[in-house]
């Protein structure tokens, strides 16, 4: 942690002093060439100084801070022929530039992306499998205003939802009720939950409509990112205010009393640039209903069998989820190349529900608040980040009499430095992160007693303290035009009580002809354990009056060894608990991937990958037994040791009889007999998956697209035979879909997603979600230049299914929207 500290405060100091001079300006315009029409969301490179913007909705770019010179200036984008022109930029007078672009064959080769190597590339030589949501698709979901559904149909991605806003997106397979395999980061920060790692999409501080892209990489991320990038990366980047000078005004309203509203400036002076956003949101969670038991009625009142029973009734505020959001963000240029970023935002959200692993639980309120400092340069990235996640009220867990709160804060500063050499043949990048997580599940939130709800601590013991460091670089050498070497490797270590996790990555990247690329990659990742599984304290069921046991093991132990025996148990009233396990280590995975990404016969762009995973030491559901070291097993006392064995095995009998499960639970927890359930590493599992993408341009406008993902599992080795291991995604997924696309004048979009039936398993509860077809539609229409009124159906045909089990009857929604900028 030292040396940490010492490499990141030297990054930190080279980049703070380097700063580049001059007052020229540089702006641009793109328009297309047949309409005269802006073309919004392309990427507009300056090669003498390395740095990438895009257009905005008026098609214009901007540099400032130039100093003199002639500059080249490169314009590309998916259905654009690309562009290069050169200007000379003196100080004083801006210099202006108009591209006038041309349509072509479209190709996915342009677009550039940044989270496979944390730093800008061509999609097609990117070292990993990625996607990327696009600027116009962006646009295109504004019409329904969430972030999850953007990413369903990616290939190889796997979104599931329960109600209004619960997302599990995942890849490759392990998906959970709550899913934490996925690291997720908006403009380099986390937004999961300290406590157990979980994305509450409906919370997030950033609004769908100041989205820029979302690139998702699929597959182990570790050597860069470090724990949590275990399945992939979900790397979101909203807007820099330069890119969006003006207002823009979105109006979302629909079924299900849905209503959404947002609203961004931003503008420049000097200087200077600054945005600000404020947005809402709420809807009826219509497929919500009440789990009491209810003989009356069909499945006693479930929506379909094997179901967890509420214990708590479901108001109908609850059902109401809602949503405020709002941040300010102010960048300082020193030049085109280097600046300084000052963001900070607040969310208060509420009224969400969210599958666990024994049933749901609610959210009643919760509010985020952070803060980032950051300096961005042609060689040096860094950010300081504050973050606090805190529930004002009780948090209930629906199928049991258990409340929870979370008030934690998260410190972190990640530095990385970047550069070329030997003619750009060689790019190095190396970086450093420290983050401290402080997180307390006691505290005075607001709790209703008359419902019978308590302040319970979630933790033993609670204020928990996470310090994680983490130490990566990465080289990327061309070793000739055709083929790219890359090797990373990161080293990360915590207070928690593991080893040291080290994340090595090679990849090879092939390219013998411009826009097809053939790829190798081998990667290790790890997850880390969430405070949750390693000290969790949570009841687990009512108390169970066990005194009766001790008796008939006295009685029938003394008739056999023919003498009175105490067998001194100390049953009575038993405690039942789900705790954690303090010696809990990382799960880890090791991938093998090949992978192939290109431009065929002009209009088709095809990505196939295949890909081997071994997924060890898998974190097992809490069962009984699993920690004996921790929570060793009560044993008889009768002063005999003989004795004391045939009083054990009496005592086993009679506590099957009660419940078969509870011979394993019995355990020692401070002191006292209690029956614990407990987690444990588990299992060496082998995955097998298959990607395969393909879409097909007919026009520049209208395409037709595809994608097929396969996985297979097989459990190599399970000490824990009563864990059963599924991997809780379907073998078989297919996305077909057409879209038209006239920037700035019409879109259209229609998709059918098919799923294939598999079993789902959280917890102990496992059940079976069947197969469904989902079909969704989107249009838009620009009724002037700044207006466009969008529709959007999910569920076109009102296709009743639920898509986790657990989670809700998910049903038609309409929606539609409005969006000004100007």
């Amino acid at each position: 942690m030292r040396f940490a500290a010492i490499a990141m405060l030297m990054i930190i100091g080279r980049a703070v002093s380097v700063f580049a001079n001059g007052d020229g300006v540089l702006n641009g315009t793109v328009v297309d060439s047949s309409t005269n029409k802006p073309i919004y969301g392309l990427t507009v490179g300056v090669a003498e100084i390395s740095r990438l913007t895009s257009t905005n909705e008026r098609g214009e770019f901007s540099f400032k801070g130039l100093a003199e010179g002639t500059y080249t200036v490169r314009v590309s984008g998916v259905g654009w022929n690309p562009m290069v022109k050169t200007v000379d930029v003196t100080e004083g007078t801006p210099a202006t530039i108009t591209f006038t672009m041309s349509e072509s064959a479209k190709n996915m080769g342009e677009v550039i992306v940044y989270g496979a190597s944390r730093a800008p590339e061509k999609l097609t030589s990117a070292p990993a499998a990625i996607s990327v949501v696009t600027p116009l698709q962006i646009e295109q979901a504004s019409s329904h205003g969430s972030v999850g559904k953007t990413m369903e149909t990616i290939v190889g991605v796997d979104v599931v939802q329960s109600g209004s806003n619960d997302f599990n997106i995942n890849s490759r397979g392990f998906n959970n009720s709550i899913n934490r395999r996925m690291l997720v980061l908006i403009d380099g920060r986390d937004p999961s939950t300290p406590l157990i790692n979980l994305n509450e999409w409906n919370s997030l501080t950033s609004l769908l409509g100041d989205i820029s892209s979302i690139e998702v990489v699929r597959g182990p991320g570790s050597a860069l990112y470090g724990s949590n990038a275990y399945n992939g990366v979900v790397n979101i980047r909203t807007t820099d205010p330069k890119e969006v000078l003006g207002t823009r005004v979105n109006l979302v309203a629909g079924e299900w009393e849905t209503y959404k509203g947002s609203i961004r400036h931003a503008g420049e002076f000097g200087d200077f640039a600054y945005k600000v956003n404020v947005g809402y949101r709420q809807q009826l969670n219509y497929s919500l209903t009440s789990r009491l038991k209810d003989t009356t009625k069909p499945n006693n009142g479930l929506e379909y069998p094997g179901l967890a029973y509420d214990v708590w009734p479901l108001p109908d505020e609850a059902r109401r989820p809602y949503a405020f959001v709002a941040t300010g963000r102010l960048d300082y240029y020193f030049d085109p190349s280097a600046r300084l970023v000052l963001e900070g935002g607040y969310s208060n959200s509420g009224n969400e529900f969210y599958v666990n692993q024994t049933g749901r639980i609610l959210i009643k309120e919760v509010a985020r608040p952070f803060t980032r400092l950051a300096y961005n340069s042609e060689n040096f990235n860094v950010q300081a980040l504050w973050q606090r996640r805190v529930a004002p009220k009780a948090q209930l867990v629906y199928n049991a009499r258990a409340t929870s709160g979370e008030e934690s804060d998260v410190y972190s500063i990640d530095a990385q430095w970047n550069d070329t050499f030997l003619d750009d043949k060689l790019r190095l990048i190396v970086g450093a992160q420290h983050e401290q997580q402080f997180v307390n599940t006691t505290y005075d939130y607001e709790i209703d007693t008359a419902a019978g709800e308590r302040r319970l601590p979630l933790l033993d013991p609670d204020n928990q303290r996470g310090i994680f460091t983490g130490l990566y670089a990465q080289a990327e050498y061309q070793i000739a035009d055709p083929l790219k070497v890359v090797g990373a490797i990161r080293f990360d270590e915590t207070n928690f009580d593991f080893p040291l996790q080290i994340s090595p990555k090679v990849a090879l990247v092939f390219e013998p002809i411009t826009g097809q690329s053939f790829r190798f990659t081998y990667n290790r990742s790890w997850l880390r354990p969430s405070f949750a599984d390693f000290f969790r304290k949570s009841p687990a069921g009512l108390p169970v009056n066990l005194a009766g046991v001790e008796r008939t093991v006295d009685s029938v132990t003394s008739e056999i060894v023919g003498s009175p025996v105490q067998s001194n148990l100390g049953l009575g009233a038993t405690a039942q608990w789900n705790l954690g396990n303090p010696t809990l280590t990382p799960e880890t995975a090791q991938s093998f991937e090949l992978g192939y990404r290109g431009t065929a016969f002009k209009r088709l762009f095809v990505e196939v990958n295949a890909y081997w995973n071994r997924r060890a030491d898998l974190i097992s559901n809490p069962l009984g037994g699993l920690a004996p070291n921790v929570y060793p097993s009560v044993q008889s006392n009768t002063g005999n040791a003989a004795t004391n064995a045939i009083a054990d095995s009496v005592l086993r009998a009679e506590l099957a009889k009660i419940n078969p499960l509870y011979p394993d639970r019995l355990a020692v927890y401070q002191n006292s007999p209690a029956l614990v359930v407990v987690p444990t590493n588990i299992a060496i599992v082998d995955e097998l998956g298959v990607e395969i993408g393909a879409t097909y341009f007919l026009t520049n406008e209208l395409s037709v697209r595809a994608n097929y993902s396969y996985l297979s599992v097989e459990v190599q080795d399970n000490e824990v035979e009563v864990n059963r291991i599924l991997p809780n995604t379907s073998p078989h997924r297919v996305n077909l879909g057409m879209e038209y696309m006239s920037p700035g004048e019409f879109d259209a979009n229609l998709n059918l997603r098919y799923v294939e039936g598999f079993n789902w398993i959280a917890g102990l509860i496992e059940g079976h979600v069947p197969a469904y077809a989902v079909m969704n539609l989107s249009a838009g229409y620009f009724v002037m230049k700044d207006l466009r009124v969008g529709l959007n159906v999910f569920n076109l045909l009102d296709r009743r299914h639920y898509e986790i089990f657990g989670g809700t009857i998910l049903r038609r929604e309409v929606t539609g929207s409005l969006t000004y900028t100007f």
